[in-house]
């Protein structure tokens, strides 16, 4: 990256050099005088805007500013819209803390490894703009029909892509498997619709399995008690560790009640202690 105390250094020389204060630079570029102070003490780096702009106030080129280097070179090319050379990942990560989204794209469609690459991809996601990630998203998504292959760059994709193609993947696959790498990503309410539906295709409650800690606690309450139906204490307690504290200690309370302590055993380690206090106490009494 450029060295932000170098590049602080130079400013400050070359303010001082025309005899302008922090706060007159500030002003002329309409910018607080804390963002001047900043620059100069190598906290923080001017952007490309700012960049040209100082380069007319001071009288010198933008190379200067920054300290030459292929590096600056690139940035200049951006700030004069010249053609730009291809960049390497390396070079488009150094400069893109200074640019603007669509510079950065720029960029990195003209780079040697063009689009194709989701390192690069993830690595500048943060310098890009939410519909530049999300299409080139689909378009992987679309291709491979998975999303294991937008991993990298599951944070920084929008809801409503992934929201729109997990039902259409899990619907295609038959598995909520395929919704590993970005349930983290998904909303609650989705996830909810998708578990209900899935078990009213499948009526099988183990195969929600791979998404029970995603979905809402009321949601795992509901299949936590039809668990309990279905298959007893020892069913409710495979969803036990998702469920509320309320739902289990009525299920345990009406087991004690229905089937003594011994059937209690699966779900022990997940209800309040004081359920089973109360129901000896009121055997000895």
């Amino acid at each position: 990256m450029f060295d932000m105390q170098q590049v602080g250094s130079r400013i400050s020389k070359l303010r001082k050099s025309i005899g302008i204060t922090q706060t007159g630079l500030a002003d002329r570029l309409g910018i607080s005088f804390q963002a001047v102070s900043n620059w100069e003490r190598g906290v923080s780096m001017p952007d490309i805007s700012k960049l040209k702009e100082l380069s007319e106030i001071f009288g010198v080129t933008v190379d200067e500013i920054l300290g030459g280097g292929t590096h600056s070179e690139l940035v200049r090319e951006l700030i004069e819209k010249q053609p730009v050379r291809k960049a390497t990942r390396e070079e488009i990560e150094e400069i893109a803390p200074i640019l603007h989204e669509a510079q950065v794209e720029t960029l990195l469609n003209g780079s040697d490894r063009c689009e194709a690459d989701i390192d690069m991809v993830a690595s500048l996601a943060p310098y890009l703009s939410q519909a530049y990630i999300d299409r080139y998203a689909l378009s992987l998504l679309n291709k491979y029909n998975t999303f294991r292959a937008i991993g990298r760059i599951a944070p920084f994709v929008s809801t409503s892509v992934l929201e729109e193609k997990a039902a259409e993947l899990v619907k295609r696959s038959g598995s909520l498997d395929v919704l590993e790498p970005v349930m983290p990503f998904l909303s609650s309410e989705l996830l909810d619709r998708l578990a209900d539906a899935f078990y009213e295709k499948n009526g099988s409650l183990s195969s929600l399995s791979p998404i029970l800690p995603f979905i809402s606690t009321a949601k795992c309450n509901a299949f936590t008690e039809l668990a309990y139906r279905e298959h007893g204490p020892a069913g409710a307690a495979q969803l036990a560790p998702f469920a509320g504290t309320e739902t289990l200690n009525r299920i345990a309370a009406e087991t004690l009640e229905k089937e003594g302590i011994a059937a209690l055993t699966p779900l022990l380690p997940f209800i309040d202690s004081r359920i089973l206090e109360d129901f000896l106490n009121n055997r000895t009494h």
